[in-house]
């Protein structure tokens, strides 16, 4: 029996605008700021089931969330049944909006241990994940693959059948195989394969880094959504102008500051002080490019230790932001 598509936030997430977990990056206060601008539905950092089944404190920390996020999905990753059974009894108390099962992390690390796009490989398990999560929850149960382990070995048309059988509501796809990790052109032939052949929606994500990008993906698959990561990173304009204007998919006059202060503020809620600016670094890299002056300005964002580094920096990429917007015009 497919899963019932009635509930409207699990329409925000497989026909809108989604923001892709991304681990390190896609932290409360940067979701925060992409929901902000348009993102219509977020997902945490990946979360590891093992992690929670064991009441891990680290772990648990990567749950939390404010309500501006919502609405917001889980994402658990881990290589056994039982593990993602006893995460999503504890997740589905906390208000989440639906579980992602992430089937599309190509790192090592992660494949070592039967995880992530390893789970492509023995597809037996993987739906028999998406059965121990359907089972322990009402919430609607959503998949993130990519399009198989390596072109030698694509993921089999009646694979979305299977997870829909299971309990799976959406499929989110990463137009690569494994062996691409992040190289090469989003293989979007292949996700319109995957459409063609599924029952449930199929979100399409990868290489969306504007507009254009973001209607072409769209139109080429048939995807009933979409999902932007990397494009996203130091860019949340970007769900603006994709959700409204194009032109609007850049920040005006002294928004990159109000952004970046306003993501700062809301970091400082649940990260130490002693910690804060040196996680603050990694975002700033992420905003300060793509303009004359960038890497100067990068050089520099990696030594930020206090509001006076962050706000020099700041006055002078707004500075030269001006400058290139008056030599367009």
């Amino acid at each position: 029996m497919f899963a019932s598509m009635e509930n409207s936030s699990i329409r925000s997430y497989t026909h809108g605008l989604v923001l892709a977990p991304m681990a390190g990056s896609t932290d409360s206060a940067f979701r925060r700021i992409c929901r902000s601008m348009g993102a219509t539905a977020v997902v945490t950092e990946m979360v590891a089931a093992a992690g929670l089944s064991r009441r891990s404190v680290k772990t648990i920390k990567l749950l939390q969330y404010e309500p501006e996020e919502k609405p917001i999905g889980v994402q658990l990753f881990g290589s056994r049944p039982d593990d993602f059974a006893r995460a999503s009894l504890l997740v589905s108390e906390l208000g989440f909006d639906f579980i992602d099962i992430n089937a599309g992390c190509p790192v090592k690390k992660v494949l070592r241990s039967g995880s992530g796009s390893a789970l492509l490989r023995d597809i037996p398990r993987l739906a028999a994940i998406v059965k121990a999560v359907s089972s322990e929850t009402d919430l609607p149960v959503t998949v993130k693959i990519r399009t198989g382990w390596s072109p030698e070995e694509p993921v089999k048309d009646s694979l979305p059948t299977i997870l829909a059988n299971e309990g799976a509501a959406a499929i989110a796809v990463h137009g690569r195989y494994r062996s691409d990790m992040f190289a090469g052109n989003v293989r979007k032939l292949e996700i319109k394969r995957i459409v063609n052949c599924s029952p449930v929606p199929v979100i399409a994500n990868g290489d969306v880094i504007n507009v254009e990008a973001a209607i072409d993906l769209k139109n080429s698959t048939g995807a009933s959504g979409l999902m932007i990561g990397r494009g996203a990173l130091g860019n949340p304009w970007i769900f603006r102008g994709v959700s409204g204007r194009p032109e609007d998919a850049v920040p005006m006059p002294g928004e990159l500051t109000s952004v970046i202060s306003k993501q700062f503020e809301f970091m400082k809620e649940y990260i130490p002080r002693e910690h804060v600016y040196h996680i603050l670094r990694g975002h700033l890299l992420n905003y300060l490019k793509g303009f004359r002056g960038a890497s100067g300005l990068r050089r520099k964002a990696v030594h930020v230790e206090n509001s006076t580094d962050l706000n020099g920096i700041l006055a002078e990429a707004e500075k030269l932001l001006r400058m290139e917007r008056i030599d367009r015009s």
